[in-house]
């Protein structure tokens, strides 16, 4: 599968309906000719980092689960990472137009407005408000040549 990939400025509707964009929405892996994702397919929408929101499929949520669950319990940080992820995570349902409602609790800690940036990165997709991106990118503090350099040394 190729993951999810673009970039895309989208709109929130006065009842907080995010259509997801039709090119990175994920579909039937066993059909060229479906696209989309089903009415009624859940999805799981939580705080992502660095001031984004996370959409995850079914299957991205358990494998995500996995992961950090191998963390230890008794561990301080590991409780208030489960804590504020937990806490902040909904299960939406894409509706017929290709929707999901992104609940204003979520829209509020991601600081979105009217116009919002969806990107596809691979196994998941992010919400953001433009302006934070922008921002983000901004303080990220080294180029995406550095960054890429740098992680090719780390291999």
């Amino acid at each position: 599968m190729l993951g999810f990939c673009g970039s895309f400025t989208c709109t929130v509707d006065d009842n907080g309906r995010l259509s997801i964009p039709a090119k990175i929405r994920p579909g039937d892996p066993d059909s060229s000719k479906k696209k989309g994702i089903p009415a009624g397919e859940e999805l799981v929408l939580t705080e992502g980092l660095d001031g984004c929101l996370i959409l995850y499929t079914l299957k991205g949520w358990e494998d995500f689960k996995t992961l950090i669950s191998t963390q230890s319990a008794t561990q301080k940080r590991t409780r208030f990472f489960n804590r504020r992820l937990y806490q902040n995570t909904s299960l939406v349902r894409i509706d017929k137009s290709g929707r999901i409602l992104v609940p204003e609790k979520l829209r509020k800690l991601a600081g979105l407005g009217k116009s919002v940036l969806v990107i596809g990165v691979d196994q998941t997709i992010e919400i953001w408000s433009p302006d934070r991106y922008e921002i983000y990118l901004e303080n990220y503090g080294q180029t995406y040549e550095e960054v890429a350099e740098e992680l090719r040394r780390n291999e």
